[in-house]
């Protein structure tokens, strides 16, 4: 009996390597046993013994540390861990404890030897379990997508391609690294919904974690495995899998155009899927590979080459509490605190201003292009402005495009807040040049802030749907259309909807924001939400708008979602590009940024009912 062990608290992608394993085991024709959590016993052959991520299994097992490594001395470990991490590091030390070592990777096969352990690779393959295509030549209703965990690298080149992705049917998921996945979600599926998924998709993009040419094995061949082409940025250990035949294989700055080439030539990809299912089915059978990898491991662990398992010495934390420490914390602390009053002076000055010229210090003027006063639409856009005139024009003219003939029925709504610039000057020149579309101007007479421009806009809108979009920011000409019909089709809790946005300034692509799926306990640790999103006008009047509260400067966005996440609501992210959001060098949020620990503290003590950590 051959039994494969594997963490049943860990990433779920883990437990399906184990299930294949058994799987090729079973065609083998050996008896092959899955083994959630429980240790592998000591005495025995440990080649009888397989752990699937040693640094996931042992390091989440509630025995002892010394019951650990008796069990890591009578198994064998499949490490599937890229060198350069962490994990790949804690993997080997359970790793060496053993015979030998099973790498999935021959990329990092070359790392476990540098660690002086012997090892044999075992090349992930492909099971009949895998294929839910069978061949069939239907037509697939995803052209194009990513499936991955967050990293910069990624992230980067999805947002640079993002003038690319916008008008094709994509699939854009990332997951994050907070916790382990361990089922489906919003944004990551597992088992037989994702095979279902890889065969409806064209082309997988796969972009490395970091620098390390690491081929993905375990997700190109349950994808060449259901006729999707894997489109790979360069990569070794790629064998038996030859570019251009099999796969398309290109530098990460030439990857997306080669894609999006292979995209609108549908009988080369179809030719590519089709050599590379060919193969899947013969070459890459799992139980082959299986059954030479554990023979081969046998020889090597009846030779003992094995060097004694290296150790790292970690290093010393420095203390959190030190007197220069809380000095710095301080004095953060008092320049936010007078950036804050300077802000609140100048607003209240502006405001009794207001009064005294027009009786009223919230006053407004309102102008608006012939069409406004009866125009139905579905979308209200609210565009706040202040000091950004240069760049509204681009802004206003993104909605008309996203306002075409697919794209819902849409108004947009210009808020400035007092500007000392052009901006309204601007505003009123392009409500001119755009007579013909649905336009309402809304000039503030004193200056209030962001929330309180948004919430001028929003109680404005008369849409049942209301889009926040900044005027130094565009929306692509498919995101209004994506965004409006996910939210129509949402069950009633679902009160917002949000799509992937390109984080971009003068210097070009910054990455991304918006990409990854709601999650409180993740809106409790990072603002990974942008306010460019929609929302039901009716759910976000029952928040009460935007908090006025001064000392969220530069966090408004971020806490209308802790307030929905606190109601029991949420938002749901669509995974698509659906706009570009430019961040100048003298945003308010870097301004905010110094003095994190302050903000956070605050947004504890406004939702306190969430799942703050201890």
């Amino acid at each position: 009996m051959c039994r494969v062990f594997v963490s049943g608290r860990g990433n779920v992608f883990m437990r399906e390597i184990a299930e294949h394993l058994v799987e090729a085991l079973v065609l083998m024709g050996r008896s092959g046993q899955l083994v959630i959590d429980d240790l592998p016993d000591s005495g025995g052959d440990p080649l009888e013994n397989l752990v699937v991520a040693p640094h996931e299994f042992f390091v989440l097992s509630p025995a002892s540390e010394p019951d650990r490594l008796r069990a890591a001395a009578a198994s064998v470990c499949i490490n599937t861990e890229q060198p350069g991490t962490p994990f790949f590091d804690l993997a080997m030390t359970y790793a060496a404890c053993g015979p030998v070592v099973l790498d999935i990777n021959r990329f990092s096969l070359d790392a476990v030897h540098r660690w002086g352990l012997a090892a044999v690779h075992l090349p992930l393959g492909c099971t009949p379990s895998m294929d839910v295509w069978g061949g069939d030549h239907r037509a697939r209703q995803t052209d194009l997508a990513f499936l991955c965990g967050r990293t910069p690298r990624r992230e980067q080149f999805i947002a640079g391609a993002g003038g690319m992705l916008w008008e094709w049917r994509t699939d854009l998921r990332f997951f994050s690294w907070h916790r382990p996945i361990i089922g489906d979600g919003p944004s990551f599926t597992a088992g037989a919904a994702k095979l279902a998924e890889l065969a409806d998709t064209r082309i997988l993009l796969n972009v490395h974690r970091g620098e390390e040419p690491y081929f993905e094995w375990a997700r190109v061949v349950e994808a060449i495995a259901n006729g999707c082409v894997v489109a790979s940025e360069s990569s070794v250990g790629i064998e038996p899998l030859v570019p251009g035949e099999h796969f398309l294989m290109a530098p990460l700055e030439h990857l997306a155009e080669q894609a999006i080439a292979l995209a609108f030539d549908e009988p080369r990809r179809l030719a590519m899927a089709e050599a590379a299912y060919k193969l899947a089915t013969t070459d890459l059978s799992q139980s082959e590979s299986l059954q030479g990898a554990l023979t081969e491991a046998a020889v090597v662990a009846k030779r003992g080459s094995r060097g004694a398992g290296s150790t790292r010495r970690a290093r010393r934390p420095r203390p959190s509490g030190s007197a220069t420490g809380h000095m710095l914390d301080k004095t953060v602390s008092d320049l936010k605190a007078a950036y804050l009053a300077q802000i609140q002076l100048s607003q209240s000055i502006e405001a009794s201003i207001s009064l005294v010229e027009h009786g009223d210090p919230d006053h407004v003027e309102v102008v608006s292009t012939s069409t406004w006063s009866s125009f139905a639409a579905d979308v209200s856009v609210v565009i706040p402005v202040f000091d950004q005139g240069r760049h509204l024009a681009e802004a206003v003219l993104s909605v008309i495009a996203a306002s075409g003939e697919a794209g819902p029925r849409t108004e947009v709504i210009i808020v400035d807040d007092h500007s000392t610039d052009d901006s309204r000057q601007v505003a009123e020149r392009l409500l001119d040049a755009i007579a013909w579309f649905p336009v309402a101007l809304i000039a503030r007479a004193a200056n209030g802030g962001l929330a309180a421009a948004r919430n001028t806009g929003f109680n404005a809108a008369r849409a049942p749907y209301v889009f926040a979009l900044d005027a130094a920011s565009v929306v692509y000409p498919t995101g209004l259309r994506l965004l409006h019909d996910h939210l129509v089709a949402a069950p009633a809790d679902v009160v917002a909807a949000y799509g992937i946005l390109e984080r971009f300034d003068t210097t070009g692509s910054l990455g991304l924001t918006s990409h990854l799926p709601w999650a409180p306990d993740l809106l409790v640790q990072e603002a990974f939400i942008d306010g460019m999103a929609l929302f039901r006008r009716d759910a976000w009047l029952e928040l009460g708008g935007h908090s006025p509260d001064a000392r969220l400067l530069g966090w408004d966005d971020h806490d209308p979602w802790l307030s929905i996440a606190e109601l029991g609501q949420r938002a749901d992210l669509v995974r698509s590009i659906v706009g570009r959001r430019r961040e100048p060098s003298e945003s308010m949020r870097k301004i905010s940024d110094v003095d994190r620990a302050s903000t956070f503290v605050l947004l504890r003590e406004r939702h306190p009912r969430l799942p703050w950590p201890s």
